[in-house]
């Protein structure tokens, strides 16, 4: 069984930088997942998102597809 991993909206663009391309940043990333884009949780006192990995990468992997049938950006 792997690990599920769960990280901030700041940790996400440290992971994974090329977002910054299509224009995301932490707090739309927090937006998004407040908007039901992401799975993941609300964690403690601090009300800050704690996103699933995957469900991150497979949005991103949407946006791109996306995107390129758009003639935009890929990654």
């Amino acid at each position: 069984m792997s690990n599920i991993l769960h990280y901030s909206p700041s940790e996400l663009i440290e992971l994974y930088p090329q977002v910054k391309k299509i224009g995301w940043t932490a707090m739309k990333i927090g937006t998004m997942f407040r908007c039901g884009m992401f799975v993941g949780y609300l964690s403690g006192k601090e009300n800050k998102a704690m996103i699933l990995e995957e469900s991150f990468i497979k949005t991103m992997r949407f946006v791109s597809e996306v995107n390129k049938d758009r003639n935009i950006i890929d990654f």
